[in-house]
């Protein structure tokens, strides 16, 4: 992976070119930030970048032999550590016995998250933890001499579902480095990790994308119209990962549109054989595509916002989401914003946690029928 291959953090890139340059590079790093936005990406073009033989000026060569060993995930300098489901059954205990999985899915995709990654293990629903085997893992392959005479470098993906064991193992190394070795821990949530590992790392905040990179990224690699890609790029609130699943769970942009439609027409004339039969409809899609269906609520719901008090500034919108709000937008208001906005988030967080969709979109349904009537 090269830096020129992540789209947006200029910034960051920046940052971490000229830490090597000064021969400032801490020994342990925190990426830190939103889920979906390139962390895992950075860390590894950060690595490659350390290891190249004959780096640019702001890039690896993506020629040498360490970049080539690098990009094809065999480089013996660079080891990754990662949240895996154990199985006694298929002998599954540490990040190793996944490498053939973890290799395909960046291979096909590096932006990914935790759901991504259950998904491609066919592990949905379980319970992925970096566990206390991994930390003998981690000792024996630091022990060993850098091959490449320059680093050793552990990347941990979500380190923050290390369980207590491990984690305490972790602090004792990063405590105590080994000679030449380099950490570079990726999370999703600080506020999960134990005090002490935070407060023995080197932080850097990693943003969300702006909408125009996003943008940019789905035109060119999933071959979207523009103003589609505008679209979901204003809908994703700068996670790429997001950004990129709807854009290739929902190649025609308009279904969630017209489920949307259907669902606010049907709650404000409140006829219970039709509140029945687009519940039971929502229920019936797959969880992935009810959580995108529920963040585009929440999406129309802001965009209405601002185009009531804004009068059409920082619209992210297509054509045709543009022409329904101009007539549904005044529906939405002070009035009943926050408790709509509640509501999709509350429901969204539900189906992340696996909640009977029959009766949470029979409960939203009913719910919208008070609350859309509210804003009149």
């Amino acid at each position: 992976m090269r830096f020129k291959e992540i789209p947006g953090h200029e910034k960051t890139k920046s940052h971490l070119i000229n830490e090597v340059k000064k021969n400032r590079v801490s020994h342990a790093q925190m990426f830190i930030g939103p889920s979906g936005v390139g962390k895992l990406p950075l860390a590894m073009a950060f690595s490659q970048f350390l290891l190249c033989e004959n780096p640019k000026r702001g890039d690896s060569c993506g020629e040498c032999q360490s970049c080539k060993q690098a990009a094809g995930f065999n480089h013996p300098d660079i080891h990754y550590v990662f949240p895996i489901v154990k199985s006694a059954k298929d002998k599954v205990s540490i990040s190793d016995d996944r490498k053939k999985e973890w290799i395909e899915k960046i291979q096909k995709d590096p932006f990914f998250d935790l759901h991504g990654w259950l998904h491609h293990l066919d592990e949905l629903g379980k319970n992925p933890q970096i566990g206390v085997d991994e930390s003998k893992s981690i000792n024996q392959k630091l022990a060993l001499k850098a091959y490449s005479n320059k680093y050793k470098i552990m990347i941990i993906w979500l380190p923050e579902l290390m369980n207590n064991q491990a984690a305490n193992k972790l602090l004792k190394l990063l405590e105590e480095p080994p000679e030449k070795t380099l950490f570079l821990l990726v999370s999703d949530q600080q506020d999960k990790l134990l005090p002490t590992i935070i407060s023995r790392t080197q932080f850097l905040k990693v943003n969300a994308l702006d909408t125009e990179t996003i943008e940019k990224y789905l035109v060119k690699h999933n071959r979207i119209e523009a103003d589609v890609a505008h679209s979901i790029a204003g809908l994703s609130q700068g996670n790429l990962v997001e950004a990129i699943q709807f854009a290739q769970g929902n190649k025609e942009a308009h279904v969630l549109f017209e489920l949307f439609v259907r669902l606010m027409r049907t709650a404000y004339a409140a006829n219970a054989l039709d509140l029945i039969s687009i519940s039971e409809e929502l229920a019936m899609l797959d969880r992935e595509t009810q959580r995108s269906f529920l963040k585009y609520g929440m999406h129309i719901f802001r965009e209405s916002i601002i185009l009531n008090y804004l009068k059409g500034d920082l619209i992210n919108l297509r054509n045709e989401e543009r022409s329904f709000l101009d007539k549904f937008a005044r529906f939405i208001n002070n009035k009943n914003i926050y408790e709509l906005m509640d509501e999709f988030n509350t429901a969204h967080y539900q189906i992340g946690r696996n909640a009977n969709a029959k009766i949470l979109f029979t409960d939203l349904t009913i719910k919208l029928t008070k609350l859309v009537k509210k804003g009149v």
